[in-house]
């Protein structure tokens, strides 16, 4: 209950800081007449990540004061406002029709912002939420052409005030104050907002405002790497007298950093696997605000009858017809709400696009992370945990500031159509560390994707995420067929890269979307580029191999040497038999009549050829529990060098003898060095015996 009355008195103060930021809005009765002056401020220079197709900008805020006194019925003189990206990158807010009409919004005099205290009249920051909707308004006179009503008020200083209330005259009914900003007709990098009616606030302290918001900016492609400013441009300018000044709206902060952590030892490809943790995959945001929930989180107090449980939550605010704190106006950046995704959101202003419906200001889906496993062996099972590691969060998708994301997508799923239900993917399985987690299935070509949203932030630290990968995999052991069982065959490891690719998602490459502005209206919000690739190996899954080295071999000049290898994976410790075959590398000389000539011969083994003679031109299958043996003079003739054996199983040992043809006079031996044994993995349950025997 604390953690909920905290966030209330925040969304309260953000309230008031909104309403004191354009307090006194309205009209005097009096008979004041002076220049009408007016100037364009940021509400606030939020950080935007340089990944970001669809970075929100800070606020516009146009504040005027003085003007001449328009007595009551009279017509107010309207303006156009454009407003200019510098440098000059597309706008992408998204559009809501084909003719460039946004989702970027100009609101007057705060309303909605329903602050009461001392306040009277439904004007200013209590008027509601009333959207102009022709979206263009290019038509002269204006389809919503407002006239200065007779409606009085009393501000918060006890001004007589009113406010335009008609839109024709002789009617009551209160003017539009929410206007549609068109992308598009002065340049990509500019919005336009048509027969903006702008009523002078004459009397001395009050003021009247102009709040632009809902702009948004790609910032890959090099054009926008510093900061973002705004250029505004009005006709008529003595309407409202603002252009020119060019004010910072955001700046582009630090890249996520994404990092894959082994948490195990390489596993060994004939020792079986199920569900084992491998590696954990390691987001971190680049700023306090890098990862955003979807809205912002309102928790029990957000006015949602029946959200008590987290995940009905975070599906149902996004999409209620009065989401949760974010028809505010100014509430975006005084706090926490700048760790949404969506901006400004109004359910009055949406659209129908091939079959998905889009609330203007509302983001897709919350920050999702994506996953892009490759060189997935068909012999293998990979799983990856639905949530994040950690403590879950008291209220998944509230205002708990514990970071947090669930998986949402598997193989698929990278964009989300406004308006669809938010659908967490449940676990089937518990990996070796807790975690719940589910199967991935690899497509033909090995790969593999998953995807995870953010659900719970921390808009104050810089959050850390952490996702499991896992994996299953079976040994064959002893049948009756093959009494000394089969090495894996179908895990093409070993000097294979398991790789997994770490990005925001959605991304071109993975999700159905063009980087240009050409299909707004069908593409996700947020969407990103890939600006520096950020990967690692997934898993270490060593080949079963022995390789021994016989420091002296010879079969020429009148001698031989008897290569032996042993396979000892037959024991009473419990060993899972191997089978296999080794690979002779000869690297010495060729002894020749006419002198010595350099040669580097190889032996395959038996089972890696198709015409095996074994002794002759292969090393024989050594199943386990046995020994087998080939001689130089057959397999290496005229070699006399050192001889590299790799074989194919664990556990080997190999014995060498060296003689005379006919063995009649000299005889040598030694026990081959081995040069690793599988990386020294130990046998199952007995490593201290099988250590010292082996």
């Amino acid at each position: 209950m604390a953690d909920f009355r905290r966030w209330f008195t925040v969304l309260a103060v953000l309230a008031v800081m909104a309403f004191s930021a354009s307090a006194q809005v309205g009209v005097a009765n009096g008979s004041a007449n002076s220049l009408l002056a007016c100037v364009a401020t940021a509400a606030g220079t939020p950080e935007m990540r340089p990944e970001g197709y669809t970075e929100l900008a800070g606020d516009i805020v146009i504040s005027c004061t003085g003007g001449p006194v328009l007595q009551t019925g009279a017509s107010i003189p309207t303006t156009n406002i454009v407003v200019y990206m510098a440098p000059a990158v597309p706008i992408t807010s998204r559009f809501l029709s084909s003719n460039g009409a946004s989702e970027a919004l100009l609101i007057i005099d705060e309303a909605g912002a329903n602050i009461s205290t001392g306040v009277t009249g439904n004007y200013g920051p209590k008027a509601i939420q009333t959207l102009c909707t022709t979206a263009s308004q290019q038509t002269t006179p204006s389809p919503c052409s407002a006239v200065v009503g007779s409606t009085p008020g009393v501000d918060i200083n006890n001004n007589p005030v009113n406010y335009e209330v008609s839109v024709l005259p002789g009617t009551t009914t209160p003017a539009p104050n929410v206007f549609q900003g068109k992308v598009g007709d002065f340049g990509a990098n500019s919005v336009t907002f048509y027969n903006v009616p702008v009523l002078p606030p004459a009397t001395s302290g009050v003021t009247r405002t102009f709040r632009i918001t809902n702009v948004r900016v790609p910032i890959p492609g090099g054009n926008l790497s510093g900061t973002l400013q705004a250029i505004i441009s009005t006709s008529p300018n003595q309407t409202l007298p603002v252009a020119g000044t060019a004010i910072n709206i955001g700046v582009v902060g630090p890249s996520m950093t994404a990092a894959v952590k082994p948490v195990s030892a390489p596993f060994q490809q004939c020792l079986p696997a199920s569900v084992a943790l491998t590696a954990n995959l390691i987001f971190t945001e680049g700023f306090a605000t890098g990862f955003k929930t979807r809205v912002v989180p309102g928790g029990i107090n957000n006015g949602i009858p029946g959200n008590t449980t987290g995940n009905t939550l975070y599906a149902a605010e996004g999409t209620n017809s009065n989401p949760a704190i974010q028809n505010i106006p100014g509430g975006l950046y005084g706090g926490f709400a700048a760790n949404s995704e969506s901006g400004f959101i109004f359910p009055s202003l949406a659209a129908t696009i091939s079959g998905n419906t889009y609330t203007a200001g509302l983001a897709d889906y919350g920050t999702r992370l994506k996953a892009v496993f490759t060189n997935i062996p068909s012999g293998l099972t990979m799983y990856v945990s639905t949530v994040s590691s950690g403590t879950p969060p008291v209220q998944v998708g509230g205002t708990p500031l514990t970071p947090y994301a669930v998986l949402v997508g598997a193989n698929s799923g990278e964009a989300t159509p406004d308006g669809t239900s938010f659908a967490p993917i449940a676990g089937t399985v518990t990996g070796s560390d807790s975690l719940p987690a589910i199967a991935l299935s690899a497509n033909s070509s090995g790969v593999a994707t998953a995807i995870w949203e953010v659900t719970n932030a921390n808009p104050s630290a810089q959050d850390v995420l952490s996702f499991s990968v896992y994996i299953s995999y079976k040994a064959t052991s002893a049948t009756s067929a093959n009494p000394y069982g089969l090495p894996i065959t179908d895990l093409p490891l070993g000097a294979t890269v398991n790789n997994v690719a770490l990005s925001f998602a959605p991304e071109p490459g993975g999700g159905s979307f063009s980087t240009t502005n050409s299909t707004q209206g069908q593409i996700p919000t947020p969407r990103f580029a890939i600006v520096k690739t950020q990967q690692g190996r997934w898993v270490t899954i060593n080949l079963c191999q022995t390789t021994l080295l016989y420091p002296f071999v010879t079969g020429a000049s009148g001698f031989d040497t008897g290569i032996a290898v042993a396979n000892t994976s037959w024991d009473p410790f419990g060993t899972i038999n191997q089978t296999g075959s080794c690979k002779l590398y000869g690297y010495g000389v060729t002894v020749a009549s006419a002198g010595n000539t350099a040669s580097q011969p190889v032996i395959q083994g038996c089972d890696m050829i198709s015409n095996p003679l074994p002794g002759t031109n292969c090393f024989p299958i050594v199943p386990a529990g046995q020994v087998m043996s080939v001689l130089a003079s057959a397999t290496l003739t005229n070699f006399q060098g050192y001889v590299i054996a790799v074989c194919n199983f664990q556990y080997a040992h190999g014995y060498a003898a060296v003689t005379d043809l006919g063995i009649r006079n000299l005889w040598s031996s030694y026990l081959a060095l081995e040069l690793n044994n599988a990386l020294g993995t130990p046998r199952i349950g007995v490593a201290g015996i099988e250590a010292l025997i082996h």
